[in-house]
């Protein structure tokens, strides 16, 4: 006996505000790698991303799709974190090239995660290294036909499944090993209330 599938029927007020959602996707581009070479050609005059209603925005709070466009390192991880978490709903991830999926060159790097989408979700993956400006129009026209069909939600699943974000987030941020001899700070604390006595 097969299952049946019961969709959610969306209003005619979600598609209104869908349908303008989507011509006015204000997008950070947070240029961690070579990715943001592709991006000022998207908004000039040949290709002309402005024309479909995208635009670059300054800080978290009024951008709507995250560019995340090249390799990203331990430190710079928390930079996007928080400036992911920073954005208001409904919000999007667009991840650029290889080194986001694998790593790229920096695949066995200490410092390089390999996984994007294992720390915050991921809603399209432009493939290439790096992808090219027609690439980069694709999928942000990708992404305006999933925000108008209501697909694109990786955004609910970060708070539907946020311990397994963060257990992965803390997996490597918060290191338990002490490096190159460092006291681990226990061992600071126990010395300070000693200190204390």
């Amino acid at each position: 006996m097969q299952e049946l599938k019961v969709e959610k029927k969306r209003s005619c007020i979600d598609n209104v505000i869908d349908f303008f959602r989507q011509r006015s996707i204000w997008m950070l581009h947070y240029c961690t790698g070579c990715g943001a070479v592709e991006l000022p050609p998207s908004m000039t005059s040949r290709w002309d991303m402005e024309r479909f209603g995208i635009g670059p925005m300054a800080t978290p709070r009024q951008a709507d799709v995250l560019l995340v466009t090249g390799y990203v390192s331990l430190k710079t991880l928390k930079r996007i974190i928080r400036t992911y978490e920073q954005m208001p709903e409904p919000k999007w991830v667009l991840a650029f090239g290889s080194c986001t999926v694998n790593g790229g060159i920096y695949w066995d790097s200490y410092n390089t995660i390999t996984n994007l989408a294992e720390y915050i979700p991921v809603d399209i993956t432009v493939s290439g290294c790096m992808p090219r400006p027609e690439a980069v129009m694709d999928a942000l026209q990708t992404l305006m036909k999933m925000i108008q069909s209501g697909e694109a939600g990786a955004y609910k699943k970060y708070k539907e499944n946020y311990e397994y974000y963060k257990a992965n987030q803390d997996r490597v941020l918060k290191k338990t090993v002490p490096i190159l001899g460092q006291t681990p700070k226990n061992d600071l604390e126990g010395k300070n209330e000693d200190a204390k006595e």
